[in-house]
């Protein structure tokens, strides 16, 4: 049971450190272009990290028999691959139509990067639910 919480733990460090160093670095340091292509160059890979740990993390409390860890574990794994396969290439294409100036796309691309941050957040507040419920026990 423990190894699911310090991997918890790890997936917590792991968002935590991309949304505090990695993403606000990347808008300081690069232009856009090469902002924009590290950005497509990592996101898929950090949601598929992510959806790895969360996996294990999801494995190790249905082993442990951690209902609550075990549920939240797997929901976390289904918002990674949404954000992976249905959001990021949406919010791309809509970001490329947005740049060659079609007027409609930008509606769209904010309301699908919203619903990626709204997931990836939730993710994080989920992270922690399972620490307050694993010590509230």
């Amino acid at each position: 049971m423990e190894a699911g919480i310090l991997i918890n733990a790890s997936l917590l460090g792991v968002m935590t450190s991309f949304l505090v160093v990695t993403s606000p670095t990347v808008f300081k340091t690069l232009d856009g272009e090469h902002s924009k292509n590290f950005l497509r160059f990592i996101f898929p890979r950090l949601f598929n990290f992510c959806f790895l740990i969360s996996t294990l993390m999801f494995l190790i409390f249905a082993l442990a028999e951690f209902f609550f860890g075990m549920i939240v574990g797997i929901g976390i794994a289904i918002s990674f691959l949404i954000n992976t396969y249905f959001l990021t290439p949406r919010i791309n294409k809509m970001r490329d139509l947005t740049l060659t100036g079609h007027a409609k796309s930008e509606k769209q691309f904010k309301k699908l990067h919203f619903a990626s941050v709204l997931l990836y957040v939730l993710s994080m507040l989920f992270i922690v639910s399972i620490f307050i419920v694993y010590y509230s026990r």
